[in-house]
């Protein structure tokens, strides 16, 4: 099969802040809560070497992880010993962008075992400690352990092909909170919820955001038209239009727009969280492969305008899911650069808390773009 060119239309917003599109036609133009940290044990070194350490015994700790890397989703445990009176606490910490976030606890047995179960629910190196609190007769203790968490396949092209939406400016969900989407059904086609709920899924390994079903809407993202273009309860709308009623988002061929419409001032510079986003399909468009056999298919349509939707932009590499041209010969896989960027919108990037401007809307327009 040739590759169909697809070019992806950019939608520009307030301080470059866009939406963007795939169409079948390239044209040319320029691309455009609270902080929960999890440190409920604020450890460090200092803990172990401060005076109200003094007098105490010495804590011993052994740390081992049951494998140095698993294939997403496999589990893996962090266990050992330590010392000092029985049902003692000990946490498991994650590092992220910004510090350590507890993501499990464990009160040790009569012989000092614990065990503790490392976050595999998406891709990287999990950079983990273990931290055992002082006690009133022994002192706290520290030990880092990682476990790489692996895709199950080997991503293609470069690990630096991606880029942001909005140029100079982080824009992407909180990590910390369930993004809660919902679907008009009007114009759904039998196998919309299907292949958007794998989509879905495959942006979760790859990120570790959560996402959650909040129902139907009547709402249709972007819209020019009368109507409802955001849903108040949801994070993220998705909807299937076509040309003749939507002509504004969907004319010249475009099949698909994801991106966002408002979004939130953070505490973090140049950061900011997103809090209305879109997906818009065309209802007409015709797909030879309606899943995910390549990617050409409506499978890997949906995860370029949902990772738009994510906050970030296009990529040159043409094996990228984020390449803005729909190609049968690749895989309707994420590429090193896709998964590369997904990091910096996802768990690891870290948590946010609002700021202190109110929401601002992003004002939305239509912008072609065309890449080699």
């Amino acid at each position: 099969m040739k590759n169909t060119r697809v070019s992806v239309v950019a939608a520009g917003a307030a301080m470059a802040m866009t939406a963007t599109v795939m169409s079948i036609s390239p044209a040319n133009a320029t691309p455009t809560g609270v902080l929960a940290q999890g440190q409920s044990f604020q450890a460090s070194a200092g803990v172990l070497t401060s005076a109200a350490a003094l007098g105490r015994r010495k804590t011993t700790l052994t740390v081992k992880a049951s494998a140095s890397k698993v294939v997403v989703l496999q589990p893996a445990t962090i266990s050992g010993k330590v010392n000092g009176p029985n049902k003692r606490k000990v946490i498991l910490q994650l590092k992220n962008a910004y510090g350590w976030k507890k993501v499990d606890k464990d009160k040790s047995n009569k012989k000092g075992k614990y065990a503790l179960k490392a976050p595999t629910k998406w891709y990287g190196k999990k950079k983990m400690r273990v931290v055992v609190p002082p006690t009133r007769r022994f002192q706290g203790k520290i030990k880092t352990v990682a476990v790489k968490v692996t895709e199950g396949y080997v991503p293609l092209g470069k690990n630096k092909a991606w880029t942001r939406i909005s140029p100079g400016n982080k824009t992407r969900y909180n990590p910390c909170q369930t993004i809660k989407f919902v679907v008009n059904p009007n114009t759904l086609p039998a196998d919309g919820i299907a292949v958007l709920t794998e989509a879905v899924f495959r942006i979760e390994l790859a990120t570790g955001l959560r996402y959650k079903y909040s129902g139907a809407t009547k709402a249709i993202p972007f819209r020019t038209t009368p109507g409802k273009k955001e849903d108040k309860k949801a994070n993220l709308a998705v909807a299937w239009s076509t040309p003749e009623t939507d002509a504004a988002n969907l004319a010249g061929g475009v099949v698909a727009r994801g991106g966002f419409s408002k979004y939130q001032r953070t505490n973090r510079k140049n950061t900011f969280a997103l809090t209305k986003t879109g997906l818009l399909m065309d209802a007409g468009f015709v797909y030879a492969d309606r899943g995910f056999v390549n990617g050409a298919g409506m499978g890997a349509v949906h995860m370029h305008e949902l990772v738009h939707a994510a906050g970030m932009g296009h990529s040159k590499d043409t094996l990228q899911i984020m390449y803005p041209y729909i190609d049968a010969t690749r895989p309707a896989l994420f590429g090193a650069g896709d998964i590369t960027g997904l990091k910096q919108h996802g768990q690891d990037a870290g948590c946010l808390s609002r700021g202190n401007a109110r929401v601002v809307p992003g004002a939305v327009d239509l912008t072609p773009v065309s890449l080699p």
